[in-house]
């Protein structure tokens, strides 16, 4: 085959086929001059290239200033030469004895296939452009993005540090209040106005607590689970509680309130009644606001292991489009005249389901709503009255356990201080995690009653190196933060118990019934 093309031996019969096809392709126009640009002869077709025969001087003149200055008797090619009537052609200068030619070739379609190919290019070196810029771009967005995941992490960050602040600074002063408050209410041969007063402080304080738990519960949901603190629920005090926070806000508005309490088993609910209060104060709250007339009524029935809620209401209602939504943060319904901030429901639908509870909404538009709750009990079982129990195993003991309390607040160690003494305990406090270490060590009590958050040493990490060291007595760490992963961090660093603040008297006195019995 190379041999082959090494030459090309064309038979005349070839070659007249070949000169046709190139002729036809290029439809040669030959002009043929003297030395003094007189046209001698002319062969093919002129008009192809708009070459007039009737103003030939004209013609001439454009091929002339071509090749102005040129030597005439050598041969020249022009390349895609624009002729007067916009066809591209090859203009060849050819010499001759006595005068010159001028072979003009069509380049038409060649000039058109050149200048889609440049077409191609240019669109190809365009798009390489757009794609460069595009990449650049992407990598700026990557950055971008890569900046504000970081921001978002920093803030997110933030917001945690903030929550267990806030959780903090919101449950250490309400521990303070609700224990004094249990103190003043122990007290004999008080007057009606006093007891009417401490309810009123009690009541509100709890209004109080529910509104800040309400905050923290929705901001610390996507980071951290709630922790449960089952006690045994006084519906009659609950009752009570509800009926003179809402009674007075009914009132002012025109409407009527009633709440009814059936308790039909005979031992009490243990349930967490922090969230239960919240439910309740949650639903009853929107329930007044959004009545214009009539009235509301909260009926609650313990039965069959089982605390039933029902708030029922002669308000606006809600349409049926809107009664998922309304379980969603910070959604309002459109219809409603104002309101809140439309955390409540969304909050009282993830405590339910944390209670392994169940939450139905009937209701129709301008007739009312009807909100039930079904919490089931945490325990079954009878709750003693927990203060006698640890007097009476204290005295059976023959002798006074010790208590060493450790908490920076000093109106909390003076509260734990009154409520250990009241319980018959031998107690003392310090004020910081080392010296707790080291008045443990030299003089172990039976029970360290210890607060998590502590200036310097933190509590856990006293806890931690205690028993490191050896003690082994009864650990009851305190802490303002209500997670399941801050109490798995107290236990996994030697405490016995966990117990959030404020504290709840009940559950606080049976916890120490359980550390005065031992492990």
């Amino acid at each position: 085959m190379t041999d082959q093309l090494k030459t090309l031996d064309f038979s005349n019969e070839k070659q007249i086929k070949v000169a046709r096809i190139l002729f036809e392709q290029a439809r040669p126009l030959l002009l043929e001059f003297d030395m003094n640009w007189q046209l001698v002869d002319l062969q093919g077709d002129a008009t192809r290239f708009g070459f007039d025969l009737d103003n030939a001087e004209l013609g001439t003149r454009q091929l002339q200033d071509l090749f102005l200055g040129l030597p005439l008797d050598e041969r020249f090619d022009l390349p895609f030469v624009e002729m007067p009537n916009g066809r591209s052609a090859h203009v060849h200068l050819l010499g001759a004895d006595d005068g010159f030619q001028i072979l003009l070739l069509d380049a038409q379609a060649e000039h058109a296939r050149q200048q889609a190919q440049q077409q191609v290019g240019n669109e190809a070196a365009l798009v390489s452009d757009q794609k460069t810029k595009a990449i650049s771009q992407l990598r700026k967005i990557r950055s971008e993005l890569e900046q504000q995941r970081t921001r978002l992490e920093e803030a997110n960050a933030l917001k945690n540090a903030l929550i267990a602040t806030l959780s903090h600074d919101f449950r250490t002063p309400l521990t303070s209040i609700f224990g004094y408050l249990h103190l003043l209410e122990e007290v004999p041969g008080q007057s009606t106005a006093t007891e009417h007063g401490l309810r009123a402080l009690r009541r509100n304080a709890n209004y109080l607590f529910t509104l800040a738990e309400n905050l923290l519960e929705y901001a610390r949901a996507d980071t951290r689970s709630s922790l449960l603190a089952p006690t045994a629920v006084d519906l009659d005090g609950l009752v009570e509680d509800l009926r003179g926070m809402f009674e007075p806000m009914a009132v002012d508005q025109g409407l009527r309130f009633s709440i009814e309490l059936e308790q039909i088993d005979a031992i009490s609910p243990m349930l967490d009644e922090l969230r239960v209060r919240q439910i309740l104060v949650n639903l009853i709250s929107n329930a007044i606001r959004y009545t214009v007339t009539g009235g509301v009524v909260a009926r609650l029935v313990w039965k069959d292991a089982s605390l039933s809620i029902e708030i029922i209401d002669s308000g606006i209602g809600i349409a049926e489009e809107f009664q998922e939504k309304i379980f969603v943060a910070f959604s309002r319904i459109s219809q409603a005249p104002g309101g809140g901030a439309g955390l409540g429901l969304s909050i009282v639908k993830r405590l339910v389901k944390q209670m392994l509870g169940t939450l139905k909404l009937e209701s129709t538009l301008g007739q009312g709503s009807c909100f039930r709750v079904v919490l089931p009990n945490s325990q079954q079982s009878v709750v003693e009255k927990a203060s006698l129990s640890a007097k009476s195993l204290l005295a059976a003991s023959g002798r006074n356990r010790s208590v060493l309390v450790v908490d920076d607040d000093p109106d909390i160690a003076y509260l734990l201080e009154a409520l250990l003494t009241d319980l018959e305990f031998e107690v003392r406090v310090v004020g910081d995690a080392t010296a707790a270490v080291e008045s443990a060590l030299a003089d172990p009590p039976d029970i360290l009653l210890v607060d998590v958050e502590l200036p310097g040493l933190s509590g856990n990490t006293a806890v931690f190196r205690l028993r490191a060291k050896g003690y082994s007595g009864y650990v009851l760490t305190l802490s303002a933060t209500p997670t399941e992963e801050a109490r798995k961090v107290a236990i996994n660093a030697g405490a016995d118990a966990y117990l959030t603040k404020p504290i709840h008297i009940e559950s606080f006195t049976q916890a120490m019934l359980r550390a005065a019995r031992g492990r």
